[in-house]
């Protein structure tokens, strides 16, 4: 059980609040702050933990998480036995220097602790009766990995659609992403996942563009290793450069097939920087496809052609400036 009372009794929300605060922390702990702010101003201000979980529709645990948040950014204080002390928003100068109200700081001390501890069978249940998509999420989850989602594993799911804020949509996004680059086991899952949010990856369109570029990368990785009559894995370095084709360089697999012909033609032998040093200038030059390819080269042959006529001309008429002369002389 909870008591709140406000230390000042101020009733408008700081602006301070809304724009440093709000904009920055999970959801779930903002509805949290929210709900237990208003309960100030009520008669019977006690409420426990689990009262706040079923009055918002959400987890008893997040609850707990909330507070420890609001806690650590110095909104919320404990005065002991139960009692929170909702008190002034601190300005700029006033906020602690060694902590930046954001989900990543918490998830650093509050989230990895509640991750190694796990998440009770009591409330994933809870959550799966409470939130249909999550149950949505992991039987899309299932079918997707092939096999039944231990519950370390639903616990993860839950975190990405909680924690991390993602849609089911994304969560999706995220799953067929490692499984197309065959990387199915959670603890990756789960490194993706902070991996998108550090580079700021947080819609379906940015996540749904990733997995685009991947899958196109995977084809073009097949098609070479056919192109090329290899029987093996490729190298890191090859893939890198094939990603590079693909991805920054826009190639298709006729521009890359006839890179490799030309290559096998002037070396003898399969050169991938060889074959890149050919990309790299068909690109630079705008050379998007094979009949541009022939139209250069073919317009190159001309004016060398051309070149070549000119020559031959200045020679000649070198050669009766000369023997007019002599003549002159004679």
């Amino acid at each position: 059980m909870a008591s709140f009372f406000h230390k000042n009794k101020s009733v408008p929300i700081p602006m301070e609040f809304i724009n440093k605060y709000m904009i920055s922390a999970n959801a779930t702990y903002v509805k949290v702050y929210l709900y237990g702010l208003a309960k100030c101003y009520e008669e019977d201000a006690d409420i426990s933990n689990a009262a706040i979980a079923d009055a918002l529709d959400i987890l008893e645990t997040d609850v707990s998480k909330a507070w420890r948040y609001w806690k650590k950014v110095g909104l919320v204080q404990s005065m002991g036995k139960g009692v929170l002390v909702f008190g002034d928003i601190p300005s700029e100068d006033e906020a602690p220097k060694n902590i930046k109200p954001t989900p990543e700081t918490e998830g650093g001390s509050v989230q990895i602790a509640e991750k190694q501890k796990g998440t009770s069978m009591k409330d994933i249940a809870r959550a799966l009766d409470i939130n249909p998509r999550i149950k949505e999420t992991v039987t899309m989850a299932e079918q997707l990995l092939k096999k039944t989602l231990s519950q370390r594993e639903v616990t993860s799911l839950y975190s990405f659609m909680q924690d991390y804020a993602m849609s089911q949509e994304m969560v999706s996004v995220l799953l067929e992403y490692c499984v197309t680059i065959d990387k199915t086991s959670f603890s990756y899952i789960e490194k993706v996942a902070d991996g998108w949010r550090e580079q700021g990856v947080n819609t379906l369109e940015e996540a749904t563009k990733i997995l685009n570029r991947v899958i196109k990368e995977g084809r073009m990785q097949k098609k070479c290793k056919k192109m090329f009559g290899l029987d093996r894995e490729l190298s890191q370095t090859e893939l890198n450069y094939i990603a590079k084709w693909v991805s920054e360089l826009s190639m298709t697999e006729p521009m890359i097939r006839t890179a490799y012909e030309k290559t096998v033609a002037n070396t003898g032998k399969i050169s991938m920087p060889y074959m890149n040093t050919i990309l790299k200038s068909w690109h630079e030059k705008g050379i998007k496809t094979v009949s541009q390819i022939a139209e250069k080269e073919s317009s190159s042959g001309q004016k060398g052609k051309n070149r070549t006529a000119t020559y031959q001309l200045d020679d000649m008429a070198a050669i009766e400036r000369k023997l007019r002369l002599q003549k002159q002389k004679s």
